[in-house]
Protein backbone atom coordinates (compact mmCIF):
# COMPACT_ATOMS: atom_id res chain seq x y z
CA UNK A 1 0.00 0.00 0.00
CA UNK A 2 1.02 3.54 -0.71
CA UNK A 3 2.25 5.73 2.04
CA UNK A 4 -0.20 8.27 1.18
CA UNK A 5 -2.82 9.78 -0.38
CA UNK A 6 -0.32 12.15 -2.42
CA UNK A 7 1.54 9.06 -3.81
CA UNK A 8 -1.33 7.98 -5.29
CA UNK A 9 -2.56 10.55 -6.90
CA UNK A 10 1.23 10.95 -8.09
CA UNK A 11 1.06 7.30 -9.94
CA UNK A 12 -2.37 7.74 -11.23
CA UNK A 13 -1.36 10.24 -13.40
CA UNK A 14 2.02 9.34 -13.80
CA UNK A 15 1.29 5.55 -14.76
CA UNK A 16 -2.69 5.21 -14.80
CA UNK A 17 -3.32 7.43 -17.69
CA UNK A 18 -1.98 8.96 -20.74
CA UNK A 19 -4.75 11.29 -21.12
CA UNK A 20 -4.45 15.12 -21.05
CA UNK A 21 -7.32 15.42 -18.52
CA UNK A 22 -9.31 18.84 -17.91
CA UNK A 23 -8.57 18.36 -14.11
CA UNK A 24 -5.29 18.69 -13.24
CA UNK A 25 -2.79 16.49 -10.53
CA UNK A 26 -2.37 20.32 -9.11
CA UNK A 27 -6.06 20.75 -8.55
CA UNK A 28 -6.54 17.40 -7.20
CA UNK A 29 -3.51 17.50 -4.77
CA UNK A 30 -4.65 21.55 -3.69
CA UNK A 31 -7.87 19.82 -2.45
CA UNK A 32 -6.23 17.22 -0.49
CA UNK A 33 -4.31 19.56 1.23
CA UNK A 34 -7.29 21.68 1.77
CA UNK A 35 -9.24 18.69 3.51
CA UNK A 36 -5.98 17.79 5.43
CA UNK A 37 -5.54 21.33 7.02
CA UNK A 38 -9.48 21.17 8.28
CA UNK A 39 -8.51 18.20 9.89
CA UNK A 40 -9.47 15.51 7.38
CA UNK A 41 -8.12 11.38 8.45
CA UNK A 42 -5.56 9.61 5.99
CA UNK A 43 -8.68 7.39 5.59
CA UNK A 44 -10.97 10.24 4.74
CA UNK A 45 -8.13 11.69 2.04
CA UNK A 46 -8.17 8.69 0.31
CA UNK A 47 -11.89 8.08 -0.01
CA UNK A 48 -12.52 11.65 -1.31
CA UNK A 49 -9.58 10.62 -3.85
CA UNK A 50 -11.34 7.48 -4.79
CA UNK A 51 -14.61 9.23 -6.11
CA UNK A 52 -12.00 11.68 -7.78
CA UNK A 53 -10.22 9.68 -9.50
CA UNK A 54 -13.80 7.34 -10.80
CA UNK A 55 -14.65 10.83 -12.20
CA UNK A 56 -11.22 10.98 -13.87
CA UNK A 57 -11.84 7.33 -15.33
CA UNK A 58 -15.03 8.96 -16.82
CA UNK A 59 -13.33 11.79 -18.16
CA UNK A 60 -10.78 9.89 -19.41
CA UNK A 61 -13.27 7.33 -21.43
CA UNK A 62 -14.84 10.22 -23.12
CA UNK A 63 -12.11 12.49 -23.88
CA UNK A 64 -13.66 15.34 -22.40
CA UNK A 65 -11.59 18.59 -22.39
CA UNK A 66 -13.71 21.18 -20.23
CA UNK A 67 -15.61 20.46 -16.81
CA UNK A 68 -18.20 23.35 -18.04
CA UNK A 69 -19.00 21.82 -20.99
CA UNK A 70 -20.43 18.56 -19.38
CA UNK A 71 -24.26 19.24 -19.41
CA UNK A 72 -26.23 18.49 -15.94
CA UNK A 73 -27.77 15.37 -18.10
CA UNK A 74 -24.66 13.42 -18.78
CA UNK A 75 -23.93 13.25 -14.74
CA UNK A 76 -26.44 10.59 -15.66
CA UNK A 77 -24.47 8.57 -18.07
CA UNK A 78 -21.58 9.12 -15.13
CA UNK A 79 -23.21 7.57 -13.02
CA UNK A 80 -24.46 4.28 -15.08
CA UNK A 81 -20.74 4.22 -16.96
CA UNK A 82 -19.16 3.58 -13.10
CA UNK A 83 -21.71 1.35 -12.31
CA UNK A 84 -20.67 -0.58 -15.09
CA UNK A 85 -17.50 -0.53 -15.37
CA UNK A 86 -15.78 0.52 -11.72
CA UNK A 87 -15.64 -2.51 -9.23
CA UNK A 88 -17.70 -2.10 -6.19
CA UNK A 89 -19.52 0.51 -7.23
CA UNK A 90 -23.29 0.63 -7.21
CA UNK A 91 -26.16 3.20 -8.40
CA UNK A 92 -27.43 3.32 -5.12
CA UNK A 93 -28.31 5.80 -3.13
CA UNK A 94 -25.59 6.21 -0.60
CA UNK A 95 -22.75 5.75 -2.84
CA UNK A 96 -24.47 7.72 -5.60
CA UNK A 97 -24.97 10.65 -2.88
CA UNK A 98 -21.39 9.98 -1.68
CA UNK A 99 -19.53 10.48 -5.06
CA UNK A 100 -21.98 13.65 -5.95
CA UNK A 101 -21.18 15.71 -2.31
CA UNK A 102 -17.18 14.62 -2.93
CA UNK A 103 -17.42 16.48 -6.39
CA UNK A 104 -19.35 18.95 -5.55
CA UNK A 105 -17.30 20.26 -2.89
CA UNK A 106 -13.94 20.43 -5.12
CA UNK A 107 -15.77 21.83 -7.87
CA UNK A 108 -17.09 24.72 -5.01
CA UNK A 109 -13.43 24.58 -4.14
CA UNK A 110 -12.21 24.98 -7.77
CA UNK A 111 -14.35 27.83 -8.20
CA UNK A 112 -13.11 29.95 -5.34
CA UNK A 113 -9.54 29.49 -6.91
CA UNK A 114 -11.35 30.93 -10.29
CA UNK A 115 -10.82 27.65 -12.19
CA UNK A 116 -14.40 27.36 -12.66
CA UNK A 117 -16.86 30.10 -13.45
CA UNK A 118 -20.29 27.86 -12.74
CA UNK A 119 -21.06 25.00 -10.53
CA UNK A 120 -24.40 24.85 -11.14
CA UNK A 121 -25.44 22.40 -14.05
CA UNK A 122 -23.16 19.53 -11.35
CA UNK A 123 -25.97 21.30 -8.60
CA UNK A 124 -28.48 20.58 -10.85
CA UNK A 125 -27.59 17.13 -11.12
CA UNK A 126 -26.95 16.01 -7.73
CA UNK A 127 -30.14 17.48 -6.80
CA UNK A 128 -32.19 15.67 -9.64
CA UNK A 129 -30.41 12.63 -9.40
CA UNK A 130 -29.56 11.85 -5.43
CA UNK A 131 -31.91 14.95 -4.11
CA UNK A 132 -34.66 12.21 -3.05
CA UNK A 133 -35.09 8.94 -1.47
CA UNK A 134 -33.80 6.96 -4.45
CA UNK A 135 -31.52 7.74 -7.24
CA UNK A 136 -33.43 9.39 -10.30
CA UNK A 137 -31.36 8.68 -13.47
CA UNK A 138 -32.05 11.37 -15.79
CA UNK A 139 -33.65 10.64 -19.27
CA UNK A 140 -30.05 11.58 -21.73
CA UNK A 141 -32.57 11.66 -24.71
CA UNK A 142 -30.27 9.25 -26.88
CA UNK A 143 -31.82 8.09 -30.01
CA UNK A 144 -29.98 5.21 -30.55
CA UNK A 145 -30.78 3.50 -26.86
CA UNK A 146 -33.11 3.51 -23.90
CA UNK A 147 -33.00 1.51 -20.57
CA UNK A 148 -36.33 1.91 -20.16
CA UNK A 149 -37.70 0.34 -23.55
CA UNK A 150 -36.88 -2.71 -25.36
CA UNK A 151 -37.85 -1.15 -28.62
CA UNK A 152 -37.01 1.51 -30.73
CA UNK A 153 -39.96 3.69 -31.88
CA UNK A 154 -40.39 3.27 -35.73
CA UNK A 155 -39.47 6.97 -36.62
CA UNK A 156 -36.62 7.00 -34.37
CA UNK A 157 -35.56 4.07 -36.31
CA UNK A 158 -35.91 6.00 -39.73
CA UNK A 159 -34.05 9.10 -38.26
CA UNK A 160 -31.34 7.17 -37.11
CA UNK A 161 -31.16 5.48 -40.48
CA UNK A 162 -30.77 8.37 -42.27
CA UNK A 163 -28.42 10.45 -40.20
CA UNK A 164 -26.04 7.03 -40.11
CA UNK A 165 -26.51 6.98 -44.22
CA UNK A 166 -24.97 10.44 -44.07
CA UNK A 167 -22.48 10.03 -41.79
CA UNK A 168 -21.11 7.12 -44.39
CA UNK A 169 -21.35 9.20 -46.92
CA UNK A 170 -19.21 11.98 -45.12
CA UNK A 171 -16.86 9.10 -43.55
CA UNK A 172 -16.06 7.63 -47.01
CA UNK A 173 -15.18 10.76 -48.21
CA UNK A 174 -12.91 11.90 -45.58
CA UNK A 175 -11.17 9.04 -45.56
CA UNK A 176 -10.12 8.61 -50.00
CA UNK A 177 -8.16 11.93 -48.89
CA UNK A 178 -4.64 11.02 -50.06
CA UNK A 179 -3.33 11.47 -46.56
CA UNK A 180 -4.87 7.95 -45.51
CA UNK A 181 -3.51 6.08 -48.83
CA UNK A 182 -0.60 4.86 -46.50
CA UNK A 183 -2.79 4.01 -43.52
CA UNK A 184 -5.55 2.07 -45.88
CA UNK A 185 -3.16 0.02 -47.50
CA UNK A 186 -1.56 -0.77 -44.57
CA UNK A 187 -4.86 -1.85 -42.56
CA UNK A 188 -5.31 -3.81 -45.53
CA UNK A 189 -2.41 -5.80 -45.54
CA UNK A 190 -2.85 -6.51 -41.43
CA UNK A 191 -6.72 -7.20 -41.99
CA UNK A 192 -5.44 -9.69 -44.82
CA UNK A 193 -2.90 -11.40 -42.90
CA UNK A 194 0.75 -12.13 -44.33
CA UNK A 195 -0.57 -15.07 -45.82
CA UNK A 196 -4.12 -14.32 -47.30
CA UNK A 197 -4.24 -12.28 -50.70
CA UNK A 198 -7.16 -9.91 -50.77
CA UNK A 199 -10.14 -11.61 -52.34
CA UNK A 200 -11.22 -11.46 -55.42
CA UNK A 201 -14.68 -9.66 -55.68
CA UNK A 202 -16.85 -12.74 -55.82
CA UNK A 203 -20.75 -12.72 -54.42
CA UNK A 204 -21.36 -12.91 -50.74
CA UNK A 205 -17.85 -13.15 -49.63
CA UNK A 206 -16.47 -10.01 -51.37
CA UNK A 207 -18.89 -8.19 -49.31
CA UNK A 208 -18.36 -9.97 -45.77
CA UNK A 209 -14.90 -9.59 -46.09
CA UNK A 210 -15.16 -5.69 -46.92
CA UNK A 211 -17.91 -5.16 -43.97
CA UNK A 212 -15.35 -6.60 -41.51
CA UNK A 213 -12.38 -4.92 -42.76
CA UNK A 214 -14.18 -1.11 -42.21
CA UNK A 215 -15.37 -2.32 -39.19
CA UNK A 216 -11.62 -3.39 -37.89
CA UNK A 217 -10.42 0.02 -39.78
CA UNK A 218 -12.88 2.06 -37.80
CA UNK A 219 -13.06 0.95 -34.76
CA UNK A 220 -9.71 -1.30 -34.25
CA UNK A 221 -6.97 0.69 -36.29
CA UNK A 222 -4.52 2.93 -35.15
CA UNK A 223 -3.51 5.50 -37.42
CA UNK A 224 0.18 5.82 -38.24
CA UNK A 225 0.37 9.64 -37.49
CA UNK A 226 -1.09 9.58 -34.83
CA UNK A 227 -1.74 6.46 -33.01
CA UNK A 228 -5.38 7.34 -32.88
CA UNK A 229 -8.18 4.73 -33.86
CA UNK A 230 -10.28 6.10 -37.13
CA UNK A 231 -13.23 6.86 -36.25
CA UNK A 232 -11.74 9.04 -33.52
CA UNK A 233 -9.99 11.24 -36.25
CA UNK A 234 -12.66 11.42 -38.06
CA UNK A 235 -14.90 12.55 -35.42
CA UNK A 236 -12.03 15.45 -34.12
CA UNK A 237 -11.27 16.61 -37.55
CA UNK A 238 -15.33 16.89 -38.50
CA UNK A 239 -17.45 17.86 -35.60
CA UNK A 240 -17.92 21.30 -36.36
CA UNK A 241 -19.91 19.88 -39.33
CA UNK A 242 -22.37 17.71 -38.16
CA UNK A 243 -26.04 17.98 -37.19
CA UNK A 244 -27.24 17.65 -33.92
CA UNK A 245 -28.40 14.49 -34.50
CA UNK A 246 -25.49 13.13 -36.35
CA UNK A 247 -23.04 14.16 -33.06
CA UNK A 248 -25.23 11.97 -30.91
CA UNK A 249 -24.51 9.01 -33.29
CA UNK A 250 -21.30 9.71 -33.21
CA UNK A 251 -21.17 9.89 -29.74
CA UNK A 252 -22.24 6.34 -29.85
CA UNK A 253 -20.03 5.12 -32.36
CA UNK A 254 -16.80 7.03 -30.03
CA UNK A 255 -17.71 5.13 -27.25
CA UNK A 256 -17.59 1.23 -28.60
CA UNK A 257 -15.67 -1.14 -27.26
CA UNK A 258 -14.65 -4.86 -28.89
CA UNK A 259 -16.09 -7.36 -27.13
CA UNK A 260 -16.21 -11.22 -27.03
CA UNK A 261 -19.47 -13.04 -26.22
CA UNK A 262 -21.46 -15.48 -26.03
CA UNK A 263 -25.57 -15.81 -25.06
CA UNK A 264 -26.39 -16.65 -21.51
CA UNK A 265 -30.50 -17.03 -22.08
CA UNK A 266 -33.35 -15.74 -23.71
CA UNK A 267 -34.79 -12.97 -22.16
CA UNK A 268 -38.03 -12.38 -24.11
CA UNK A 269 -38.56 -12.43 -27.75
CA UNK A 270 -36.98 -9.08 -28.10
CA UNK A 271 -33.31 -9.12 -25.94
CA UNK A 272 -31.20 -11.76 -25.00
CA UNK A 273 -28.56 -11.76 -22.23
CA UNK A 274 -24.88 -12.32 -23.10
CA UNK A 275 -21.79 -12.46 -20.90
CA UNK A 276 -18.36 -11.45 -21.82
CA UNK A 277 -15.86 -14.40 -22.33
CA UNK A 278 -13.37 -12.41 -20.23
CA UNK A 279 -14.47 -10.41 -17.99
CA UNK A 280 -17.89 -12.23 -17.50
CA UNK A 281 -19.81 -8.83 -17.58
CA UNK A 282 -23.59 -9.59 -18.03
CA UNK A 283 -25.33 -7.63 -20.82
CA UNK A 284 -28.51 -7.50 -22.96
CA UNK A 285 -28.27 -7.28 -26.80
CA UNK A 286 -31.35 -7.46 -29.13
CA UNK A 287 -32.03 -11.06 -30.03
CA UNK A 288 -30.41 -12.03 -32.69
CA UNK A 289 -31.39 -13.89 -36.10
CA UNK A 290 -30.77 -17.89 -34.41
CA UNK A 291 -33.28 -19.81 -32.84
CA UNK A 292 -32.06 -20.30 -29.07
CA UNK A 293 -30.25 -23.79 -29.51
CA UNK A 294 -28.20 -22.33 -32.35
CA UNK A 295 -26.92 -19.20 -30.47
CA UNK A 296 -25.97 -21.59 -27.36
CA UNK A 297 -23.44 -23.00 -29.99
CA UNK A 298 -22.26 -19.68 -30.97
CA UNK A 299 -18.87 -17.29 -29.94
CA UNK A 300 -19.95 -13.72 -31.34
CA UNK A 301 -17.58 -11.13 -31.59
CA UNK A 302 -17.37 -7.59 -32.76
CA UNK A 303 -18.37 -4.05 -31.56
CA UNK A 304 -21.09 -3.01 -28.73
CA UNK A 305 -21.82 -0.20 -27.27
CA UNK A 306 -19.96 0.43 -24.19
CA UNK A 307 -23.34 1.73 -22.51
CA UNK A 308 -25.06 -1.85 -23.34
CA UNK A 309 -28.28 -2.40 -25.22
CA UNK A 310 -27.30 -2.04 -29.11
CA UNK A 311 -25.11 -3.56 -31.45
CA UNK A 312 -23.37 -1.74 -34.43
CA UNK A 313 -21.96 -2.10 -37.68
CA UNK A 314 -20.80 -6.00 -38.31
CA UNK A 315 -20.76 -8.69 -35.15
CA UNK A 316 -18.90 -12.13 -36.14
CA UNK A 317 -20.48 -15.46 -35.29
CA UNK A 318 -18.62 -18.54 -35.34
CA UNK A 319 -20.30 -22.28 -34.34
CA UNK A 320 -17.94 -23.72 -31.61
CA UNK A 321 -17.28 -27.02 -30.11
CA UNK A 322 -16.19 -26.75 -25.95
CA UNK A 323 -13.01 -27.50 -27.45
CA UNK A 324 -12.52 -24.98 -29.70
CA UNK A 325 -14.00 -22.39 -27.42
CA UNK A 326 -11.26 -23.96 -24.81
CA UNK A 327 -8.99 -23.41 -27.56
CA UNK A 328 -9.75 -19.67 -28.09
CA UNK A 329 -9.70 -18.73 -24.59
CA UNK A 330 -6.62 -20.04 -23.50
CA UNK A 331 -4.65 -18.64 -26.86
CA UNK A 332 -6.30 -15.06 -26.32
CA UNK A 333 -5.06 -15.98 -22.37
CA UNK A 334 -1.28 -16.28 -23.60
CA UNK A 335 -1.60 -12.97 -25.96
CA UNK A 336 -3.09 -11.08 -23.35
CA UNK A 337 -0.57 -12.64 -20.97
CA UNK A 338 2.27 -10.86 -23.52
CA UNK A 339 0.80 -7.86 -23.64
CA UNK A 340 0.97 -7.89 -20.03
CA UNK A 341 4.56 -7.90 -20.60
CA UNK A 342 5.12 -4.88 -21.89
CA UNK A 343 2.08 -2.83 -20.04
CA UNK A 344 1.45 -4.84 -16.79
CA UNK A 345 -1.95 -4.87 -15.34
CA UNK A 346 -3.46 -3.90 -18.73
CA UNK A 347 -7.31 -4.61 -18.65
CA UNK A 348 -9.28 -6.36 -20.94
CA UNK A 349 -10.60 -3.31 -22.77
CA UNK A 350 -7.02 -1.90 -23.20
CA UNK A 351 -5.53 -5.33 -24.68
CA UNK A 352 -8.21 -5.40 -27.27
CA UNK A 353 -8.07 -1.34 -27.44
CA UNK A 354 -4.26 -2.39 -28.95
CA UNK A 355 -5.08 -6.10 -30.56
CA UNK A 356 -8.44 -6.79 -31.39
CA UNK A 357 -7.02 -7.66 -35.19
CA UNK A 358 -5.25 -10.41 -33.27
CA UNK A 359 -8.17 -12.12 -31.76
CA UNK A 360 -9.61 -11.84 -35.41
CA UNK A 361 -6.54 -13.98 -36.70
CA UNK A 362 -5.93 -16.44 -33.70
CA UNK A 363 -10.11 -17.33 -34.49
CA UNK A 364 -9.08 -17.67 -37.77
CA UNK A 365 -6.09 -20.04 -37.82
CA UNK A 366 -8.13 -22.16 -35.28
CA UNK A 367 -10.36 -22.80 -37.44
CA UNK A 368 -8.68 -22.86 -40.91
CA UNK A 369 -4.78 -24.11 -40.07
CA UNK A 370 -3.42 -27.30 -38.46
CA UNK A 371 -1.54 -25.50 -36.07
CA UNK A 372 -0.99 -26.95 -32.56
CA UNK A 373 -0.19 -23.53 -30.92
CA UNK A 374 -1.25 -20.35 -32.21
CA UNK A 375 0.62 -17.95 -30.11
CA UNK A 376 4.06 -18.14 -29.16
CA UNK A 377 4.56 -18.79 -25.57
CA UNK A 378 8.01 -19.83 -25.05
CA UNK A 379 9.33 -16.26 -24.10
CA UNK A 380 6.49 -16.04 -20.88
CA UNK A 381 9.04 -18.30 -19.05
CA UNK A 382 11.75 -16.26 -19.55
CA UNK A 383 13.35 -13.82 -16.62
CA UNK A 384 13.95 -10.45 -18.39
CA UNK A 385 16.31 -8.06 -17.35
CA UNK A 386 15.06 -5.56 -14.77
CA UNK A 387 15.44 -2.23 -15.69
CA UNK A 388 16.13 0.57 -13.17
CA UNK A 389 16.12 4.15 -14.55
CA UNK A 390 19.64 5.65 -13.09
CA UNK A 391 20.18 8.18 -16.17
CA UNK A 392 18.59 9.72 -19.00
CA UNK A 393 18.46 8.21 -22.19
CA UNK A 394 20.85 10.38 -25.26
CA UNK A 395 18.54 12.62 -26.60
CA UNK A 396 20.23 13.04 -29.94
CA UNK A 397 20.24 9.70 -31.19
CA UNK A 398 16.21 9.27 -29.85
CA UNK A 399 14.88 12.24 -31.74
CA UNK A 400 17.08 10.99 -35.17
CA UNK A 401 15.38 7.33 -34.84
CA UNK A 402 11.93 8.99 -33.95
CA UNK A 403 12.57 11.79 -37.01
CA UNK A 404 13.31 9.02 -39.63
CA UNK A 405 11.48 5.94 -38.33
CA UNK A 406 8.17 7.52 -39.68
CA UNK A 407 10.26 8.02 -43.63
CA UNK A 408 10.26 3.71 -43.31
CA UNK A 409 6.60 3.15 -42.51
CA UNK A 410 6.97 3.26 -38.63
CA UNK A 411 3.90 4.20 -37.04
CA UNK A 412 4.23 6.85 -33.78
CA UNK A 413 2.97 3.29 -31.81
CA UNK A 414 6.37 2.09 -33.12
CA UNK A 415 8.40 5.37 -32.23
CA UNK A 416 7.23 4.78 -28.48
CA UNK A 417 8.25 1.27 -28.49
CA UNK A 418 11.50 1.96 -30.08
CA UNK A 419 12.16 4.54 -27.57
CA UNK A 420 11.49 2.46 -24.70
CA UNK A 421 13.97 0.11 -26.62
CA UNK A 422 16.53 2.62 -26.34
CA UNK A 423 15.76 3.75 -22.58
CA UNK A 424 16.20 0.08 -21.35
CA UNK A 425 19.15 -0.27 -22.89
CA UNK A 426 20.88 3.16 -21.91
CA UNK A 427 19.83 2.03 -18.22
CA UNK A 428 21.65 -1.21 -18.69
CA UNK A 429 24.81 0.51 -20.10
CA UNK A 430 26.63 3.33 -20.17
CA UNK A 431 26.18 4.77 -23.66
CA UNK A 432 29.18 6.29 -24.95
CA UNK A 433 28.00 8.47 -28.30
CA UNK A 434 30.32 9.33 -31.07
CA UNK A 435 27.99 8.96 -33.94
CA UNK A 436 24.35 9.69 -32.71
CA UNK A 437 23.68 7.92 -36.19
CA UNK A 438 25.17 4.58 -35.67
CA UNK A 439 22.76 4.26 -32.59
CA UNK A 440 19.77 5.34 -34.62
CA UNK A 441 19.95 3.29 -37.52
CA UNK A 442 21.03 0.51 -34.65
CA UNK A 443 17.54 1.12 -32.84
CA UNK A 444 15.87 1.09 -35.71
CA UNK A 445 17.44 -1.64 -37.29
CA UNK A 446 16.93 -3.64 -34.23
CA UNK A 447 13.53 -3.04 -33.29
CA UNK A 448 12.33 -4.11 -36.78
CA UNK A 449 14.15 -7.43 -36.73
CA UNK A 450 12.16 -7.91 -33.82
CA UNK A 451 8.91 -7.11 -35.20
CA UNK A 452 9.01 -9.05 -38.84
CA UNK A 453 9.97 -11.30 -40.62
CA UNK A 454 12.59 -9.77 -43.16
CA UNK A 455 13.42 -6.24 -41.28
CA UNK A 456 14.66 -3.12 -43.24
CA UNK A 457 18.13 -2.96 -44.99
CA UNK A 458 20.70 -1.55 -42.51
CA UNK A 459 22.73 -0.10 -45.58
CA UNK A 460 19.99 2.09 -46.38
CA UNK A 461 19.88 2.84 -42.73
CA UNK A 462 23.33 3.84 -42.40
CA UNK A 463 23.40 5.49 -46.03
CA UNK A 464 20.30 8.16 -44.85
CA UNK A 465 22.22 8.47 -41.64
CA UNK A 466 25.56 9.18 -42.77
CA UNK A 467 27.36 6.09 -41.15
CA UNK A 468 29.26 3.04 -41.59
CA UNK A 469 27.13 -0.59 -42.48
CA UNK A 470 29.46 -2.40 -40.09
CA UNK A 471 28.65 0.01 -36.61
CA UNK A 472 24.88 -0.43 -37.69
CA UNK A 473 25.80 -4.32 -36.76
CA UNK A 474 27.84 -3.26 -34.01
CA UNK A 475 25.65 -1.35 -32.09
CA UNK A 476 22.66 -3.68 -32.92
CA UNK A 477 24.77 -6.66 -31.10
CA UNK A 478 25.69 -4.85 -28.37
CA UNK A 479 21.82 -4.04 -27.87
CA UNK A 480 20.68 -7.95 -28.68
CA UNK A 481 23.44 -8.91 -25.55
CA UNK A 482 22.23 -6.34 -23.13
CA UNK A 483 18.57 -6.55 -23.66
CA UNK A 484 18.61 -10.38 -24.12
CA UNK A 485 16.68 -9.47 -27.23
CA UNK A 486 15.01 -11.94 -29.26
CA UNK A 487 12.57 -12.44 -31.85
CA UNK A 488 9.14 -10.83 -31.53
CA UNK A 489 9.89 -10.13 -28.15
CA UNK A 490 7.16 -9.02 -25.94
CA UNK A 491 8.68 -5.95 -23.93
CA UNK A 492 8.87 -4.29 -27.55
CA UNK A 493 6.19 -5.99 -29.47
CA UNK A 494 4.38 -4.04 -32.24
CA UNK A 495 1.14 -5.08 -33.65
CA UNK A 496 2.61 -5.89 -36.61
CA UNK A 497 4.93 -8.29 -34.65
CA UNK A 498 1.82 -9.86 -32.98
CA UNK A 499 0.31 -10.76 -35.86
CA UNK A 500 3.28 -12.10 -37.32
CA UNK A 501 3.98 -14.06 -34.44
CA UNK A 502 0.89 -15.76 -34.92
CA UNK A 503 1.62 -17.42 -38.73
CA UNK A 504 4.94 -18.25 -38.03
CA UNK A 505 5.45 -22.22 -38.05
Amino acid sequence: MMKNVYEEVGYFYEKETEEDLPISREWVEGYLRQNAWQGATDEELREIWHNIKMFLKYLEHTNADYLEEIPYQEYSRVIEWLAGHVKGFKATLKPVRRFFNVLLDFYRHLALKKVLADTTELEQAAKEIAGGDKVKLIDTGNLLFSRSSSLLAEEFVNVVGEVVEGLMMKLGNFFQQKEFNEDFQRALFLFAGPLNPIPEPEPGEFNMFWQEFWDYFLFDYRLLSNDEKPIKEFAQSSWNEFSVEERQVMEDLLHTEFTVFTVNRVLNPEWVECVNVFTDEVFNLPHPDFDYKGMKKMLFFGHVFSRETLLVNCITSIKLSANLCRRIKEETLRQKAIFDVQQPGATWAEFFGRHALAFRHTVDVLLNMAKLNVTPFDQMERTFPVIVQQREANEEVRKLFRDIMPEYGFSKHDQVLADRLWNDYCQMSPVMVRKAGAWAAAVIFSYALLNSPQGISAEKLASDLGVSTSSVYTNRDKLFKVLELVKYDPRYLSAEGLIYSLFTP
